[in-house]
């Protein structure tokens, strides 16, 4: 006997956890890898291209920047046609265009060139990331819903390890070249697994066409074995909407005040992210750490990054939006106070874990929290501009962290400086937080 009508949403909510989720998280975090690989890989081949073209390091600064500013176009204007064309098909066409520009990298015989192809990969890449987390988000169970993002977010970690083994056994070998032969095969490798496993997000096909057979195969990979069902239509249908429609429709009555937090919550977190590129030189020169120290340092700023990234979905699934991601954020100020306070004995070393893993858990929960803010219609919009407004600080972020440097505030007040983005950015969603109740075990307001 057939079941009830099933409606999408309330059956996407409440459904069980199955190999369909894992699979989803798998190549989502897949796509984080080589994201994350790709955007940076030129920071990690610099010396290497500076040799090669005889220029000093500091001549390649604003090649560095190009790719920040394509970023922020792709934020703002790739991203959001997701919203239109589905994400799974954004999704490929912008890591088909990132390997692409990879490639094209590769031949790059002047300045100009390196930067332009950088340029598209940063507009191209940007879009990937916020899609992502719209596509996890809509295909994720309501109570495991922050933990699926979060999981996929981690996955631009082990991007950053494989950098790492890039740079130890193939960069004095093979120059700098080799990094974007690999930048380039990877998302060529993904793609044949994102066209046969990654499905599109059910909530947008059926927003547009509840009678999509795609629709139907992925409620039966859910449904248990040999149920018949149909689903309900949408109680309202939603039209095919412009971009600039998409973009209003983040100001409606009601959710233009916590647009505006949740932007500002993105700029002081991203404000951290780019004034801490610093780092290494601070460690170095300032707090004079050895080489193999700063290595030490790097290798505690990933791993514990990572820990916090995978773990703070859990907590948030547990304790709720509001209870979780805003403290991180104070306790990645405090860690980041810790390391300026302690440097350069082993309590520098803590309050650098402290930091990272919960600088990373925050950040990676602060996608959540917009993935959840706003509905299906406009989903891939309100996290792309999110990130945009992101990304737009950090081309200033650098620029910020100098500050220490430049008036010789030595490493108290380079991380003291550091604290207060983190700091900002707390508060700033504890406020956003208190005026919408987002529970990440239901569907966010506006669904």
């Amino acid at each position: 006997m057939a079941r009830p009508p099933v409606d999408i949403d309330t059956f996407l909510d409440s459904a069980k956890l199955r190999p369909f989720h894992f699979r989803v998280v798998l190549i989502g975090a897949m796509a984080m890898l080589v994201d994350g690989f790709d955007l940076g890989v030129l920071s990690w081949v610099l010396p290497k291209i500076s040799d090669d073209f005889d220029i000093a390091r500091t001549s390649l600064t604003w090649v560095l920047s190009t790719q920040q500013v394509g970023m922020v176009l792709g934020a703002y204007f790739i991203a959001p046609i997701a919203d239109q064309i589905g994400r799974r098909r954004l999704l490929m066409l912008c890591l088909g265009a990132v390997s692409a520009c990879c490639f094209m990298t590769i031949f790059a015989d002047t300045l100009i060139a390196l930067a332009i192809w950088r340029l598209l990969t940063g507009i191209f890449a940007s879009a990937v990331i916020a899609n992502m987390v719209a596509l996890t988000s809509e295909l994720a169970p309501a109570r495991h819903r922050a933990t699926m993002v979060t999981m996929v977010l981690a996955g631009s970690m082990p991007g950053a390890i494989l950098g790492s083994l890039m740079q130890a056994f193939l960069l004095e070998d093979f120059g700098w070249h080799v990094a974007f032969w690999i930048g380039a095969a990877m998302p060529l490798l993904l793609l044949p697994i994102m066209y046969f496993f990654l499905p599109e997000s059910p909530r947008f096909l059926a927003a547009r066409n509840h009678g999509d057979p795609r629709l139907r195969r992925i409620v039966s990979s859910l449904m248990p074995t040999g149920e018949d069902f149909e689903i309900a239509p949408p109680v309202t249908r939603e039209g095919r909407s412009g971009s600039i429609a998409l973009v209003r429709d983040l100001f409606r009555p009601g959710l233009a005040v916590p647009t505006l937090l949740l932007w500002l919550a993105f700029i002081s977190s991203f404000g951290f992210i780019s004034a801490a590129l610093w780092k290494t030189t601070v460690f170095h020169d300032i707090v004079q750490l050895d080489w193999s120290q700063v290595g030490i340092t790097t290798a505690i700023g990933t791993g514990f990054g990572a820990l916090g990234m995978v773990t703070i979905g859990v907590m948030i699934d547990r304790f709720g939006f509001r209870a979780i991601v805003p403290t991180y954020f104070i306790i990645g100020s405090l860690g980041a106070i810790g390391m300026g306070l302690f440097a350069p004995g082993w309590g520098m070393f803590v309050a650098l874990a402290i930091n990272a893993t919960a600088q990373h858990a925050a950040h990676a929960g602060l996608a959540s929290v917009a993935s959840t803010l706003y509905p299906t219609r406009n989903r891939a919009t309100g996290v792309g501009w999110a990130y945009g407004a992101g990304r737009a600080a950090s081309i200033l972020g650098p620029m910020y962290g100098a500050l220490a440097l430049k008036h010789d505030l030595g490493a108290i007040g380079y991380f003291f400086l550091l604290a207060v983005p983190l700091a900002s950015a707390g508060i700033v969603l504890w406020i956003l937080l208190s005026m919408v109740k987002l529970d990440p075990a239901r569907r966010a307001v506006g669904h």
